[in-house]
């Protein structure tokens, strides 16, 4: 495979990294919200920005494979993506709810890491795609 093909599934796994530690942080910070929710936002914001890059720089890779014939087809493996980018858009959109009073965690945050975890998950599931592609089963 050429150079420019293990592009997309670094910056996935950078990606999924990225993620997981967003998450980690809305999981450990529910109960008692002290983390500045300005910062969460740009990181979910930063996720979903990874997200898109992701499958742009995937179809960007893909086109180019099949240029020179050597097109690598993984199952599932688009429709992941979009459902992965369709979680990233929520967990973004949940991210800017509004406390009804100062210091409240908003309703719609206590969502956020769930949502997180979700994408993570079926960013993984399409990494064992990949691997078990790549090792031909």
């Amino acid at each position: 495979m050429p150079w420019y093909g293990f592009l997309h599934p670094a910056l996935a796994l950078f990606t999924m990294v990225y993620g997981v530690r967003v998450a980690q942080t809305s999981v450990s910070r529910l109960a008692e919200w002290d983390f500045p929710l300005r910062r969460q936002r740009t990181r979910t914001v930063i996720f979903f920005l990874l997200c898109v890059a992701n499958l742009l720089l995937g179809f960007v890779v893909q086109i180019f494979l099949r240029a020179q014939a050597r097109e690598v087809k993984l199952t599932l493996h688009v429709p992941f993506a979009a459902i992965v980018v369709v979680f990233s858009v929520l967990a973004s959109l949940v991210s800017f709810s509004r406390p009804r009073q100062p210091g409240e965690v908003p309703e719609l945050m206590r969502l956020h890491p769930w949502i997180l975890i979700l994408a993570i998950v079926v960013m993984m599931t399409m990494t064992i795609i990949a691997l078990l592609a790549l090792f031909g089963v």
